[in-house]
C-alpha cells in the first residue's frame, strides 16, 4: 500500500512541480530579473520534496562544487540521479533530446536551460559543446553523465571525453560526483534504470524501498589549464570510482529531515 501511495503521489507531485517551475521561470522573464534564480529555487524545493516522498536521504561527502561556473560529471544510475543532484545544487543538465517532448517534465527542463543532445548524430556533440560552453560562460554549473548510459551503480564505464571540450573552451574547472544508492541491507539493486524498463516500472521498484540512502561524493576540482579532455575524462572517471569505493567503506547516517551536507 505504501508503494502504491508513493507512486501515485509522485505522479501528482511531478505534474504540480513541473507547472510550478515553468511558472517561476515565466515570472522571472516578465519581471526582467536575472534568469533561473527563482526557477532553480523552485526546482531545488521540488526535488527535495520528491526525495522525501520516496524515502531517499542524501549524504554529501568530500568536497563541494566550486563557486561559479564548473562542469560537473557523474556516474549514471537512474533518472533519480537528476532529482538528487538538483536537490543539492542549482545545475543545468545535459539530457537526451527525447526529454524535451515529455509532457510537463520537458517543459520544465527546457525552461531551466537544459542542454539537449541528439544521440547518434555526428554534429550533435559539437552543438552540445557550444551550448554547454555558453551556459558556463554565463556562470552556470553544468552537469553531464560521460558514460553515455546508465549502469548498475557498482561499476563505472570509461568516460567519453568529447563533451569535456566545453569546460576547456570556457576555462572552467571540472569536478566529479559519485552517486551510490544503498539501503540498510546493502546495494539498492532495484534503483538502476535499464533500457528494458519504463519510467513507471522503475519508479515502482524504487518506491518499494522503505528507506533509501544516496551517498554523493564530490571530488577535487580539475583545472583545464593542466589537462586535456582525454586526461580530464580519465582523471574524473577515477575520481568517481574512488568515490564509490570510499562511499561503500564509510556508510554515513543521513539527516533526520532527509537532506545532509557534510564533509
Amino acid at each position: 500500500m505504501r508503494r502504491l501511495l508513493r507512486v501515485v503521489l509522485a505522479g501528482v507531485y511531478t505534474l504540480i512541480g513541473g507547472v510550478w517551475i515553468v511558472s517561476a521561470v515565466a515570472l522571472e522573464r516578465r519581471a526582467g530579473v536575472p534568469p533561473h534564480g527563482l526557477g532553480r529555487w523552485a526546482q531545488r524545493q521540488w526535488c527535495r520534496g520528491l526525495c522525501r516522498l520516496l524515502g531517499a536521504r542524501l549524504v554529501v561527502r568530500g568536497d563541494r562544487p566550486v563557486p561559479g561556473p564548473v562542469l560537473l560529471v557523474s556516474n549514471h544510475v537512474s533518472w533519480l540521479d537528476i532529482v538528487c543532484l538538483a536537490a543539492l545544487w542549482p545545475v543545468a543538465f545535459l539530457s537526451k533530446s527525447e526529454v524535451r517532448r515529455w509532457p510537463v517534465i520537458g517543459q520544465a527542463a527546457t525552461a531551466l536551460g537544459t542542454v539537449y543532445i541528439e544521440r547518434g548524430r555526428q554534429a550533435a556533440a559539437a552543438r552540445a559543446v557550444a551550448a554547454m560552453r555558453d551556459r558556463l560562460h554565463a556562470g552556470a554549473r553544468v552537469l553531464f553523465f560521460p558514460e553515455g548510459t546508465t549502469g548498475d551503480g557498482l561499476g563505472v564505464r570509461p568516460f567519453r571525453a568529447r563533451l569535456y571540450q566545453a569546460a576547456i573552451d570556457a576555462g572552467a574547472p571540472v569536478q566529479a560526483v559519485a552517486l551510490r544508492y544503498h539501503t540498510d541491507d546493502g546495494h539498492a539493486e532495484a534503483v538502476p534504470f535499464t533500457d528494458d524498463q519504463s519510467l513507471v516500472t522503475n519508479l515502482w521498484q524504487v518506491a518499494g524501498y522503505p528507506r533509501l540512502t544516496v551517498t554523493v561524493t564530490v571530488g577535487p576540482p580539475r583545472t583545464t589549464e593542466e589537462l586535456g579532455r582525454s586526461e580530464l575524462a580519465r582523471a574524473t572517471c577515477e575520481d568517481v570510482r574512488r568515490g564509490l569505493r570510499s562511499g561503500a567503506a564509510e556508510e554515513e547516517a543521513a539527516a533526520p529531515e532527509g537532506i545532509l551536507e557534510r564533509s
